[in-house]
């Protein structure tokens, strides 16, 4: 349940990055961009220590598991980093 709230929050983060009218505040939001590079650095290192749903390998096979909410994590913390660089040069020498 956690999982889930924390995937739809990190949904909604995505969601306000990707309005101009939200961007600027959340790009300049202190430590924001630092979370989500530090938590996609841990999740890209959980899943080099053990096969689990964030190791490089992991196939999806069956419907059942495309539905899991691990599966789009690390893809929505790229697109949030990817939001937060948008034309801003700060943000993009700190990534």
């Amino acid at each position: 349940q956690e999982a889930l709230v924390t995937i739809r929050l990190l949904d909604v983060l995505c969601e306000m990055t990707s309005n101009n009218g939200q961007l600027e505040h959340l790009q300049a939001f202190p430590g924001l961009l630092e979370t989500a590079v530090d938590t996609l650095r841990l999740t890209h290192l959980a899943g080099k220590q053990a096969v689990n749903i964030f190791t490089a390998t992991h196939a999806v096979t069956g419907q059942e598991e495309i539905s899991h909410p691990a599966v789009g994590f690390k893809s929505h913390l790229i697109r949030l980093i990817g939001n937060l660089c948008y034309k801003n040069k700060e943000n993009q020498d700190k990534v």
